[in-house]
């Protein structure tokens, strides 16, 4: 059911450029993820568990949080997460450059597409802009779109390390908004699956938002967004 919350507005705004999130919104990123963790364990000998997966993935989310917040490089996102799960899983810290090495070259083959996606984004495509934006690896970002199908749909795609910002960082937007020619900021809307990155993003670039929540998570963050979907067919009745 599409939710509303945030806005009262009768009548329903209409949009002929969409920015998109990559990860978590048209592909599916925790597949991805995963896959690519339990080989890269394979290859280097480790075990590889659920409590495994979980103590990365929170330590990943961690680094990310301080990337977003300019804290830390990319760089350091990409070894610091592995850094601190090894030392929460009492592994050894010589294997934390290989298990990185290893991580990011299978996770370029994550071709998994998120439920919807490609129709949508057909669908969506044939009469406006679509562009993608990510904080991702370029690399991993470009193999991935390519590999799944979906990079035909979008006319650019913006990676936070080609911009020199990441998202949410209002310079990210300014330099996305200038490439793409945008005169007028309220026929543009901005889809995705994070409160930090996507919809606190959008905020500071004076865009309306879409946070895609199909787990319905709470959101206990000061970034409320224009719209909440569960599903992306539900962005049809949106622009």
């Amino acid at each position: 059911m599409l939710k509303k919350p945030f806005n009262t507005t009768e009548k329903i705004l209409k949009y002929d450029t969409l920015l998109f999130d990559i990860d978590n919104t048209v592909l599916d990123f925790d597949k991805s993820e995963e896959q690519a963790l339990r080989l890269a364990f394979r290859d280097t000998g480790l075990e590889f568990s659920q409590n495994a997966l979980n103590v990365y993935r929170r330590n990943n989310i961690a680094q990310w949080r301080l990337f977003e917040s300019g804290i830390i490089t990319k760089s350091q996102v990409l070894v610091n997460r592995f850094t601190e799960t090894f030392k929460e899983l009492d592994l050894p810290d010589a294997l934390v450059v290989e298990m990185s090495d290893l991580y990011e070259r299978y996770l370029m083959s994550g071709f998994f597409v998120v439920p919807h996606a490609e129709e949508v984004l057909q669908q969506i495509r044939k009469d406006r802009r679509l562009y993608a934006v990510s904080n991702g690896v370029v690399q991993i970002q470009n193999s991935r779109m390519k590999g799944s199908g979906l990079e035909k749909y979008f006319d650019a795609r913006f990676v936070s390390e080609e911009v020199g910002f990441p998202k949410p960082q209002k310079q990210y937007f300014d330099y996305c908004f200038e490439h793409i020619g945008i005169k007028d900021m309220s026929r543009v809307l901005i889809v995705g699956d994070s409160l930090t990155s996507d919809i606190r993003g959008g905020i500071n670039a004076g865009i309306d938002t879409c946070w895609f929540n199909p787990s319905h998570s709470v959101n206990d963050t000061e970034n409320v967004p224009t719209y909440e979907i569960d599903d992306l067919r539900q962005l049809l009745t949106i622009v």
